[in-house]
């Protein structure tokens, strides 16, 4: 009997945990589904068609002699078109622009006719801002938001584990797309966006002799949006701590650099001109 009643507590016991891990493996659809009630209600989600978010920005530059700058950015979005800008205190880095006027990703120059390290990636990896993946839920266009119009799919990557809390990883592609590897990240408690990441590798290239390409190395690209401190603003949970890290490795050594932003100012449904969404202006 001893027996029995030992075996009948352990498959009691398979059941509760099969049932738990069932609960657990959600699918890509149902993790953003939830991520969009985090946000709000979909009629307060679908009453905003603009938004502004400005705040101060600070940047390291992690392996560089550069001092550190900063100065404030800005964030803008409405409908599909989306903005966001820095202007920073540093002579050599006096700003940063990225837009989308709904047809064409475009990058601001820091000076004539040079681009930063982080604009040129996101310059030759255009679906960051054609999907409106830059900025995350600060944006009316982000992908999750707009599903039916950015037609890209998402796809479960599993799990991890980020700053101590377990999240869902969810990837993100389009066709043509290139080759870009693109993982969101959703808190398993509370379903609110923590983080996306990009990653590119570009090969090794090809000498004029077998010694010589044997010297080259492939290069690594890394792109990490943080989100965090989620408050609510007008109805909407929103991220106020808004963190990249770009990270470069290959021939040349390792550049990193972040750029931390605190978000202390929101605005809602307010007529932006076509000219925000221009970077090159």
């Amino acid at each position: 009997m001893k027996t029995i009643k030992i075996l009948a507590i352990s498959s009691l016991f398979v059941c509760v945990f099969s049932m738990i891990a069932s609960a657990q493996k959600l699918k890509p659809e149902e993790v953003i589904a939830k991520h969009l009630e985090s946000i709000g209600s979909a009629e307060k989600r679908g009453s905003i068609k603009s938004m502004i978010a400005v705040g101060d920005v600070k940047v390291k530059f992690i392996t560089q002699k550069n001092h550190p700058a900063d100065g404030r950015i800005v964030m803008a979005s409405d409908g599909s078109k989306n903005f966001l800008g820095m202007n920073l205190n540093a002579v050599d880095y006096p700003l940063e622009k990225f837009s989308f006027d709904g047809n064409k990703p475009k990058v601001g120059f820091v000076r004539t006719n040079t681009r930063s390290v982080l604009g040129n990636f996101v310059l030759s990896n255009g679906m960051l801002l054609e999907q409106s993946l830059l900025g995350g839920s600060l944006t009316t266009s982000w992908a999750p938001l707009n599903q039916s119009e950015k037609k890209g799919k998402f796809t479960s990557e599993g799990s991890k584990k980020i700053d101590g809390k377990e999240t869902y990883a969810i990837g993100f592609s389009v066709k043509g797309g290139g080759d870009l590897d693109v993982t969101m990240y959703f808190d398993k408690t509370t379903f609110r966006h923590v983080r996306t990441e990009y990653k590119r590798t570009s090969p090794a290239g090809i000498g004029t002799n077998p010694n010589q390409s044997a010297g080259f190395s492939e290069t690594r690209y890394k792109l990490v949006e943080d989100f965090s401190d989620h408050r609510e603003v007008e109805g909407l949970t929103l991220p106020h701590s808004y963190k990249i890290l770009y990270s470069v490795s290959g021939q040349n050594g390792t550049t990193e650099i972040e750029w931390t932003a605190s978000l202390t100012e929101f605005g809602f449904n307010q007529t932006l001109e076509d000219s925000t969404f221009d970077a090159e202006k």
